[in-house]
This record gives structure tokens, sequence and C-alpha cells, in this order.
């Protein structure tokens, strides 16, 4: 997994819940690292540090980013053959090493947006906790929603989803 984002421990957390076997995660941001330790049972590292998958190894790599630097390290993790899944949506097509996607037979999609069967299937496994420990999430009053972007995008939070409650009024 690309990325300990929203979209990427989401994606961590179903599918431990579908029984991987081994789940890497490379996130930069050591606060979302140490959130996306505590959430599994998943290998975390810097990207390009100790601990990153050896090239060509990885069955599946699903890039929740989307940039030229995930394109790349999807491009020389997966294995011949192998999958990557497309998530991110940062602008731009650097990165993918076509020519090895092409020889090795890798298979590249993407996915964008839900049905309404994710949706309730999602709620459902929230619910009933299938998903396991979801600390990574922190909650804001709505007053406090221009904050909490600002700190989203300033990297000054660990959480990877901050909820905003409406008040009662």
């Amino acid at each position: 997994m690309l990325g300990g984002g929203t979209i990427g421990i989401a994606t961590e957390m179903v599918l431990a819940m579908q029984g991987a076997a081994e789940i890497h995660v490379a996130e930069p941001h050591p606060g979302r690292r140490a959130t996306v330790a505590r959430a599994g049972r998943f290998r975390c590292h810097a990207p390009g540090e100790a601990g990153e998958p050896a090239d060509g190894s990885i069955d599946l790599v699903i890039d929740a980013v989307g940039a030229a630097a995930t394109r790349a390290a999807a491009s020389r993790l997966v294995r011949p053959g192998g999958v990557i899944v497309h998530a991110g949506l940062l602008p731009g097509m650097d990165g993918f090493d076509v020519r090895r996607i092409t020889l090795q037979e890798i298979i590249v999609t993407g996915t964008y947006c839900y049905t309404p069967t994710d949706f309730r299937a999602t709620v459902d496994a929230l619910v009933s906790g299938r998903l396991g420990d979801l600390s990574w999430i922190e909650e804001r009053d709505f007053d406090d929603a221009v904050a909490a972007f600002a700190d989203m995008d300033a990297g000054r939070t660990a959480a990877a989803k901050i909820v905003l409650r409406l008040g009662a009024d």
C-alpha cells in the first residue's frame, strides 16, 4: 500500500479483514505511520527506507496517493504479472514504467467512487467491528473545520480522517 491516508488505511483494513497474509505500508509522515501501525498488523516504513519490500516482490500494489513518486514505486515494487491499482488522484502520468509494465505483463487498473452497495457494506463492517481499531479517525466540532483542514494540509495531525461533528442547534 502506498499511502496511509484515508483511502490507504481503509483499504489496508479491508485487505486484513479479507485475510491478506502480509500488508506493507509506505507512508512518509511519521505520525501517520504510527497511526497505521496502531490500526493493525501492518508493516510500516517510510518510502525508500528500511523495511521496504524488495523490487518486483509484491503481488498487488495499491497506490492511494497517485503522485509521480508513488507511481514509480508501484512500477518498481510489483512482481511480474502482478497488479497495480491506481486510486490516488494527483495530476499527471509521470512515474509509470511503461516498458516494465508491458514486458512483464503487469496489470494496471484504476478505481474511483463507490456504489451504494459498497457504502452499505462499508458501514456494516465499521459498525460490526470487522475492520478493527478505528483510532485513526479523529473527531472535531464543526466549528473547528478550518483548523482541521489546515492541520491536515500542514501535516500537523496523524489522523488519516477527521470527522466533523455537527452541533445540536
